[in-house]
């Protein structure tokens, strides 16, 4: 389970236009703008495309702060804010954590903040350029809640997964809709290595677009979600979308205190199974590749162990490691939520930066633990043309395991 740092309930109040901004926050907007190392600016992915400090994590406490004291409004942060991909990066370099190790519990939350702004713009009919198309897929995944339960579970077709158990494979809306192979691939390992689980009929929307437009309706999907997981029988929930597996170990207990289940990632679980020989590999995968740590999972959730021990398990592969911690400078560019809605161009960009990375270090595949980088860094690949091709890491697995998916 993640450790939940700072929370800072006053971000729970809304900012509005015409009024002071708390002393809380601008007592979180100083601690950011004292600071002389800027840590936050060259780990930035945007930073690294745009040179502009105004879209990091000092730009952005920066002007909160001139608004704290009436310099400026905030209606005009509405298109600066936007420029977050909310990878985290600039907490993990940030010296707040990174030398005081929160000891005086002013963490620096940068994601919170954002998702906050957005949030608190939002409210005040202040929206960015482009924001239909972030209200567009918000209406998409409302279609998919909306969807007949048969058509939620289309991609377990032929699969006769049950829909309760202790352990419950859970499937969000873009799996189970769009990216269906990477959520079929992990139900067919946990088959094949004899795991009994369950998949609920109707999850609520996980979605970050979302989360930063509507809290109280998202934490309503949040809660039907968690009743949902209850009542099917759930002690244990594997998540196979990073960006799920965030929200269900960090963002949730922020509301709702502590969950009635335990919650554990696809590759920890597939690395204990190798580790007590329940999951085989004996075809040997004759590949050469590196890993892409996925920003929601490395920086987020601090997981990048059982990855790499996947990894190098798989027999014939050929890998060449890129270590988590240099790789807090990388993210494929889709961000955590409405970033790729607004930023179309810059998104590719950033994608682009990391396709040619894995492709410095002579590999044929940039392996994937996210479905959303898999999305993201395929259309990049087919549109750049960079001879990489990006695979999720649990299809390198099932080729090991001799499966057909």
């Amino acid at each position: 389970m993640v450790e939940l740092l700072s929370y800072k309930k006053f971000y729970d109040e809304p900012l509005k236009k015409d009024e002071p901004v708390s002393e809380e926050i601008t007592k979180d907007c100083y601690t950011v703008f004292a600071c002389r190392h800027k840590f936050c600016r060259e780990v930035c992915p945007v930073y690294q495309e745009l040179r502009n400090e105004s879209y990091t994590s000092y730009g952005f406490h920066a002007a909160l702060l001139s608004v704290s004291r009436g310099i400026e409004s905030l209606g005009n942060m509405k298109e600066t804010i936007t420029y977050c991909l909310e990878c985290g990066a600039c907490e993990l370099r940030c010296p707040n954590t990174l030398f005081g190790g929160d000891f005086y519990k002013r963490r620096t939350t940068t994601v919170d903040l954002v998702r906050k702004i957005r949030r608190d713009l939002i409210a005040e009919n202040e929206k960015p350029n482009n924001w239909g198309e972030v209200e567009k897929k918000i209406d998409q995944y409302k279609k998919y809640y909306n969807s007949s339960p048969e058509e939620i579970r289309q991609w377990a077709k032929d699969l006769e997964i049950p829909t309760t158990g202790d352990t419950i494979l859970f499937v969000d809306y873009f799996t189970a809709f769009q990216e269906t192979v990477t959520v079929r691939t992990a139900a067919q390992i946990l088959m094949k290595a004899g795991v009994k689980f369950g998949v609920i009929e109707r999850p609520g929307l996980t979605l970050g677009e979302l989360y930063e437009t509507n809290f109280d309706e998202w934490l309503a999907h949040a809660k039907e979600t968690i009743e949902a997981l209850k009542s099917a029988g759930a002690k244990t929930v594997i998540v196979v979308n990073p960006h799920e597996y965030v929200y269900l170990t960090r963002e949730y207990p922020k509301y709702m205190g502590s969950l009635p289940f335990n919650v554990i990632f696809i590759t920890e679980y597939v690395a204990k199974l190798i580790e007590n020989k329940k999951i085989k590999l004996t075809t040997e995968v004759d590949i050469k590749a590196t890993y892409h740590d996925p920003c929601a999972l490395n920086k987020f959730s601090g997981i990048w162990e059982s990855p790499r021990k996947i990894i190098e398990s798989i027999p014939g592969l050929e890998y060449t490691d890129e270590d988590p911690v240099s790789q807090w400078y990388n993210c494929c560019g889709n961000g955590i939520a409405s970033f790729k809605e607004l930023h179309p161009e810059l998104s590719y960009r950033i994608g682009t930066s990391r396709l040619r990375k894995a492709a410095d270090l002579g590999v044929q595949y940039l392996l994937l633990g996210c479905p959303h980088c898999k999305d993201q860094l395929s259309e990049v690949q087919t549109k750049s043309k960079i001879n990489v091709e990006p695979i999720h890491l649990l299809e390198i697995v099932a080729k090991a395991m001799g499966l057909e998916v």
